[in-house]
């Protein structure tokens, strides 16, 4: 029955994740190498054992929903157990707002009994830099590349959920692996000197220093005849990792972007963008990947590659940084690594280990692009400033990020298209999609766009509130008034 639960979990959650999709005509699955949640669902309903399974648990395990709050968990179960399965593709996408309320209510339902419940504790590998004070660089690593289906699991009715391993990432995975942790560790050490970890490079390696920031270290690497290039890459968010029956599930987390589709009565709906700076260091020594971002396991870190992505998350790198860039965007990663492990440690009650809190994967790399750009195109970005007032340089550009969470926040179409996975959206494989793309873009190049507005409740309460306080302050004045005459 373990096997069971796992591949009801895992439908569940993929399902959840997918709160809306294009229309019949996009799902022709005859020559796309992905198969809808829609129909994968429809199959295995027929199974009487899948579907008792299912009853069992929908409703009574929140983590069965992922982060999605009751309201949504609920409107689920009413689909699946109702056999609405071309529902499931049209399940209506969260705004950010509403994503954000979500995250709230789901970790609330979360039960705290567990220590799988609990994020990493971040003091964790704090307490290791202060015991492991010098160390070598330990590059060529010694170890297996890991095998082709090394982090698939089996689910049973034919599912698999995970990824596939990519051979040549393999091949350095190890070096990969050894340099994240490197890198994670320097990012940790105080700044200003006092440093609890320093890497100690012998000569024939760079120039025999002891090395104690992340920008250090690759710097010293790049002296020795090492190349280094940071990518600033854009994809499709792939939450579900699922396969069926050999063939990749579709499993996008759609959000509505309030912004209308012209001539339409529709709202934009676009899966969520995911973004990361990518590290990748070929030389004498090291040869590894890396990629850096914040993740929905509440670690923002440096971390290896190893899995190649399935076909629709598509690709795209948005900015290059070599020479003195590339060692600035070090730099600031590693600053927020450590930002990020001082916030969490003061902040344990936060569920998903911060995740939507603290930002979600594009919030990190919004400041690198900032920083390094003068703006940001990434969208959407969560992160609540409140948590970072007292975090110096990494706060300051928590300040300044156009954040999309607010409830006045109106969604940004630079950004929008900016976080697309493609240069050409004519390279989109969901027609639907593209089309309602291709004319929001053209509204919004020639002013035509309409931005979201302020409804008539929210206006509403907006002039309630102006009332309350209007009269509060007339309030106040009457007493102090009284009080003056009382005083003669």
């Amino acid at each position: 029955m373990m096997g069971l639960g796992r591949a009801v979990s895992a439908l569940i959650l993929s399902g959840a994740l997918l709160c809306s999709a294009p229309s019949r005509a996009d799902q022709r699955t005859d020559q796309a190498p992905w198969l809808p949640v829609s129909q994968v669902m429809a199959e295995l309903a027929r199974n009487p054992e899948f579907v008792e399974a299912l009853y069992r648990r929908l409703g009574r395990n929140p983590k069965a929903g992922g982060i999605l709050g009751p309201d949504e968990i609920k409107r689920l179960r009413e689909m699946i157990l109702g056999k609405d399965f071309e529902g499931l593709d049209r399940f209506p996408g969260l705004t950010v707002q509403g994503m954000g309320r979500s995250v709230r209510l789901a970790g609330a339902m979360l039960s705290r009994s567990s220590d799988d419940d609990l994020p990493p504790d971040p003091a964790t590998a704090e307490q290791t830099a202060k015991e492991m004070v010098e160390e070598g660089l330990g590059i060529p690593a010694v170890g297996t590349p890991p095998a082709p289906d090394a982090y698939l699991r089996p689910l049973g009715f034919g599912l698999e959920a995970g990824d596939r391993v990519d051979p040549a990432l393999a091949e350095r995975y190890a070096d990969g692996l050894r340099l994240a942790e490197l890198l994670n560790r320097l990012s940790l050490n105080a700044p200003g000197g006092g440093e609890r970890y320093r890497v100690v490079l012998v000569e024939g390696q760079t120039d025999g220093r002891r090395l104690d920031t992340p920008r250090a270290l690759m710097e010293a690497l790049a002296r020795n005849g090492h190349d280094v290039e940071v990518r600033d890459s854009r994809y499709f968010a792939n939450f579900g990792d699922l396969i069926y029956h050999g063939r990749d599930v579709l499993t996008p987390f759609w959000i509505d972007t309030r912004l209308p589709v012209p001539g339409t009565d529709r709202n934009l709906l676009v899966p969520v963008s995911h973004s990361q700076h990518e590290l990748i260091v070929r030389g004498p020594v090291v040869n590894a990947d890396l990629s850096f971002y914040f993740g929905i396991d509440g670690q923002a870190v440096f971390r290896p590659s190893v899995t190649r992505d399935q076909a629709w998350v598509m690709g795209r790198v948005a900015h290059r940084y070599r020479g003195e860039e590339a060692m600035e965007v070090i730099r600031l990663a590693g600053v927020i690594v450590r930002a990020y492990d001082v916030i969490k440690r003061r902040h344990p009650e936060l569920p998903f280990g911060g995740y939507y809190a603290l930002g979600v994967c594009n919030d990190v790399n919004a400041m690198i692009e900032l920083r390094m750009r003068g703006e940001t195109t990434l969208f959407p970005l969560t992160l609540d400033p409140q948590f970072f007032t007292d975090t110096g340089e990494v706060g300051r550009l928590a300040a300044s990020l156009p954040l999309d969470s607010g409830w006045r926040a109106a969604a940004d179409p630079r950004r929008v298209l900016g976080s697309l996975p493609v240069d050409d959206l004519a390279a989109l494989p969901l027609p639907s999609l593209r089309e309602d793309l291709e004319k929001v873009r053209a509204a919004w190049e020639g002013g035509r766009l309409q931005r979201p507005g302020v409804g008539g409740i929210t206006l509403l309460i907006a002039l309630l509130g102006a009332v309350m306080a209007a009269l509060l302050a007339a309030g106040l004045w009457s007493v102090r008034l009284w009080l003056v005459r009382r005083r003669r």
